[in-house]
């Protein structure tokens, strides 16, 4: 009887084990790869937006895009974004878009401009139109001021390449 039950919790144990491993070599063969950053006023914390990539070499279908703190005026450690952060301020809502491996992002703060996240061959962007211009975009900055100690959000400036030419483009936007 106790052979019996040394063997089962021995066998389970092993079984964890490989689920875990299995997860672990999944996490490892995937990889991110850079999209955009929200940089702010207020310091040099940084939100990174990344695209994960399967091992397969496609988007991941279970979490195409993820977002993340750069501690900058810290130690440049990484953290994950609060709950509030993600419903109010640096969260998305991301779903499949027509085209094959691609999707749709819409930021909470700017749930009026779709950020389309493209891969082709090798290389992941998002896309967006600023300035009125079709383009890669690479980092939105925004500038925001205390009104009875609530960050208010004074304007967002968008930053990217133009698709069809190359050039720098940007667009301040107003709340």
């Amino acid at each position: 009887m106790v052979k019996r039950t040394i063997e089962k919790l021995v066998g389970g144990a092993v079984l964890l084990l490989s689920a875990a491993a299995g997860l672990m070599a999944e996490h490892i063969e995937s990889k991110q790869a850079p999209l955009f950053v929200v940089e702010r006023s207020t310091n040099a914390n940084v939100v990174h937006y990344d695209a994960n990539i399967a091992s397969n070499g496609e988007l991941d279908p279970r979490q195409p895009i993820s977002a993340y703190w750069v501690m900058a005026a810290v130690d440049g450690h990484r953290e994950e974004l609060t709950a509030l952060e993600k419903s109010r301020a640096y969260g998305f809502t991301v779903e499949p878009s027509r085209e094959s491996n691609a999707y749709r992002l819409r930021l909470v703060a700017q749930k009026q401009r779709d950020i389309s996240i493209v891969r082709e061959g090798e290389a992941v962007r998002a896309e967006a139109v600023i300035g009125g211009h079709r383009a890669v975009l690479k980092k939105m900055y925004v500038n925001t001021h205390k009104v009875l100690a609530v960050p208010t959000v004074k304007y967002i400036e968008l930053f990217g390449i133009d698709v069809a030419t190359g050039e720098t483009v940007s667009e301040k936007v107003l709340p």
